[in-house]
């Protein structure tokens, strides 16, 4: 989500009622839904690349190229951590949805309204990459390759739609701020034509 809200403020979660960390009470762990469809998608492209690691003769440069494309993914996974992490010392919690007064629209959200979903973008078009090269040294088996090619747009086609939801949710709590954030910021990337850096608003 584009944003997390200041610690402090009046807040609730998903469901409407006070964060049990404001009822005195410890909140439970949970995962957030999007979380839920990272990991399974990650679980899904695993899967897959344990399937063709199989079938591949392990040479040098096969090896090479599955460490350089791993590296790479684990650079995805370690971003995401590190943006979230920003997020919370923020004051704002990925898994509680805390809101508060105030949009976080500077730094990485700058250029991103939504950082994490972008970096899991990239992060599928590595896995499909990887596998799609990687299966030029083997028989194609067709039913993975094809869902290896539709699985980034399958992700950015659900959290597009996960994004309108959220996007309709900041703009009825923060009307005229996420407004004039969404006019300089892209859902997924990039400052549009025209638009200067922001801090927080």
């Amino acid at each position: 989500m584009a944003t997390k809200m200041a610690a402090g403020s009046e807040s609730r979660d998903a469901t409407g009622d006070p964060p049990a960390h404001q009822a005195g009470k410890s909140a439970p762990f949970r995962f957030a839904p999007t979380f839920k469809i990272d990991l399974v998608f990650s679980v899904a492209y695993a899967a897959m690349f344990i399937h063709l690691w199989g079938r591949l003769e392990h040479t040098t440069l096969v090896a090479w190229i599955a460490a350089s494309f791993g590296l790479a993914l684990v650079l995805c996974y370690a971003g995401k951590v590190y943006i979230i992490e920003s997020l919370s010392r923020r004051g704002g919690d990925a898994r509680h949805y805390v809101v508060s007064s105030g949009l976080v629209t500077d730094g990485l959200y700058a250029f991103s309204r939504n950082p994490t979903y972008f970096v899991t973008l990239v992060q599928c078009l590595l896995w499909t990459a990887m596998l799609v090269v990687l299966q030029m040294f083997t028989p194609i088996e067709p039913l993975p390759f094809i869902a290896s090619i539709l699985a980034p747009a399958l992700f950015f086609v659900v959290m597009d739609r996960i994004i309108d939801r959220e996007d309709a949710a900041l703009s009825a709590a923060h009307p005229e701020a996420f407004e004039a954030y969404a006019r300089r910021v892209g859902r997924w990337f990039g400052r549009k034509r025209g638009a200067r850096p922001s801090s927080t608003g």
